[in-house]
């Protein structure tokens, strides 16, 4: 009983000290000079105008994001994951061109990389006169984006900004939906020291012609998917002439491939999937 008592005393103290408080609040408030409480005002519609703001940016971003599922282009390249993917190729490029060049071999810079053909768990074969080789470094940034496919065949450009010859009729494209420049073909016999990034290097011989022109190729350890960079997917596509085959056929949503699969169908075109290989160093000769 008693505690009850003391109980109900001191929740009515409580609320009287908080009747006073208010009182006083109110009664500061009336006093306040009107330049501060002007500037009070000021400050609480520029707050709010913040969070408004934010709020509608937010709404804005889920809008987009569930129009553009909806749109045939599809989301937008994901950056952090095609810088990821030429971060890590450089890294790779750097840690191989300075600890892993056998003797006899002179280290290539920048890194070069073949497009090779071939059945992946073979450590020979043959056909390597079909292979191709980008001599000027990761042929993915000198590419054309796949939101420029539009405009680079409608002004009908015949030469990429960094000066590669534009086909539509015969085009490459790389794992995030970038049209790249072809690679040389006919490649040189010799020695070339090889890897997939995934701790193998090594000695790929292409051997000379025979006498119908076809060139064989051979490993002296591993095998084709030991030294294939499965992060890096490439394929050439050929218009066969029934439906128009052209880059404007890809898919965003299509776009990136995961790592070791195969490129995805372009409407209206033959494919052929090609194994990308890093091509650290070449025999000193």
């Amino acid at each position: 009983m008693r505690r009850s008592c003391c109980w109900e005393r001191r929740t009515m103290s409580c609320l009287v000290a908080l009747v006073v408080s208010f009182i006083s609040c109110v009664s500061c408030w009336s006093t306040l000079p009107s330049s501060v409480l002007e500037s009070r005002r000021r400050t609480g519609l520029r707050y709010r105008r913040i969070i408004q703001q934010y709020n509608n940016n937010d709404d804005n971003d889920n809008e987009s994001k569930a129009s553009s599922t909806k749109n045939k282009e599809g989301p937008a390249i994901p950056v952090r994951r095609l810088l990821l993917s030429y971060t890590l190729a450089a890294g790779t490029e750097y840690v191989l061109s300075q600890n892993f060049v056998r003797p006899g071999f002179k280290r290539l810079h920048p890194m070069q990389f073949f497009a090779a053909l071939g059945d992946p768990q073979s450590q020979s074969g043959t056909g390597a006169e079909k292979w191709g080789i980008w001599e000027s470094g990761d042929p993915g940034p000198r590419g054309i984006p796949f939101d420029q496919f539009g405009d680079t065949i409608s002004n009908g450009r015949k030469v990429s900004p960094v000066g590669w010859e534009i086909d539509p009729k015969s085009f490459w494209l790389e794992e995030h939906g970038i049209w790249m420049e072809a690679p040389r073909y006919n490649l040189q016999p010799g020695r070339y020291l090889v890897t997939g990034g995934r701790l193998r290097t090594s000695v790929l011989t292409i051997h000379p012609a025979d006498e119908n022109g076809v060139k064989k190729w051979s490993l002296d350890g591993g095998v084709l998917y030991d030294v294939t960079h499965l992060p890096c997917r490439s394929a050439l596509y050929v218009d066969e002439g029934k439906n128009g085959g052209s880059p404007l056929n890809a898919r965003r949503e299509d776009f990136p491939v995961t790592p070791g699969a195969e490129m995805p169908q372009v409407e209206g075109c033959k494919k052929q999937d090609y194994a990308v290989l890093f091509v650290t160093g070449v025999e000193d000769v």
